[in-house]
């Protein structure tokens, strides 16, 4: 499972401020969205482009009242209101938008703009698919430690302690992320760090005690 956090190593709102792209945004407009907004729904929101200023939005999907988090966009993502997705601002948003027309003709100038969307809209995929094998073939226990194994290997440092990362999704956040109960979440979560897999060294900061013995624990949770 992928950690959700961040799909691309490559903030792109500072890219197109180099003189090379000089009048690449010039379509684009800026929009606020406070906490909670919703940014696009499937089948009625228009066709657009954005890309992430500030904040963080949640790409999620919604099925019979429950939702299932895809991936989170942060500053310089960017991503399309064209899909089956929903988008929400799950922090206070700026975000840049113009119409997937205008973003086509900007492409055919600079072609590697698209393979970066591509490649992120490849992530999107992915987490559509952990999410549903997830559901399918593995429990709770095991989706919750498979996202932190994949927090702890793409945000951590190694200390002497163990894998030292942050996380800064609240429980309900992470509960949506792994397609669980916020009250089985916040249970699972106490195991972990009553057992001595995980330790909680401040507010948002945390310590795998041991991330590759974690890792090879998850075999065995999806028996």
């Amino acid at each position: 499972m992928r950690s959700k956090m961040r799909l691309s190593s490559q903030n792109l709102s500072e890219l197109l401020k180099s003189p090379q792209y000089d009048g690449f945004l010039d379509n684009f407009h800026t929009r606020p969205f406070k906490k909670g907004s919703i940014i696009s729904i499937p089948d009625v929101s228009g066709n657009e482009v954005f890309i992430v200023s500030a904040g963080r939005l949640r790409v999620y999907l919604s099925y019979e009242g429950r939702e299932f988090t895809l991936c989170y966009l942060d500053e310089g993502d960017i991503f399309s209101t064209h899909t089956r997705a929903f988008i929400e601002a799950a922090k206070d948003s700026l975000v840049m938008l113009t119409s997937a027309q205008a973003f086509r003709q900007q492409l055919a100038a600079h072609p590697e703009i698209s393979l970066l969307m591509t490649g992120i809209l490849g992530e999107v995929l992915g987490s559509s698919w952990d999410v549903i094998e997830g559901l399918i073939f593995h429990d709770a226990t095991s989706r919750l430690t498979a996202f932190i194994v994949s927090l702890g290997r793409e945000r951590g440092q190694r200390i002497g302690a163990g894998v030292e990362f942050e996380c800064d999704l609240t429980m309900e956040d992470i509960s949506l992320v792994i397609g669980a109960t916020r009250q089985t979440t916040s249970s699972l979560f106490n195991i972990l760090i009553k057992e001595g897999d995980l330790t909680r060294i401040a507010k948002n900061k945390f310590i795998i005690s041991d991330i590759d013995a974690l890792a090879t624990r998850l075999s065995v949770y999806k028996k």
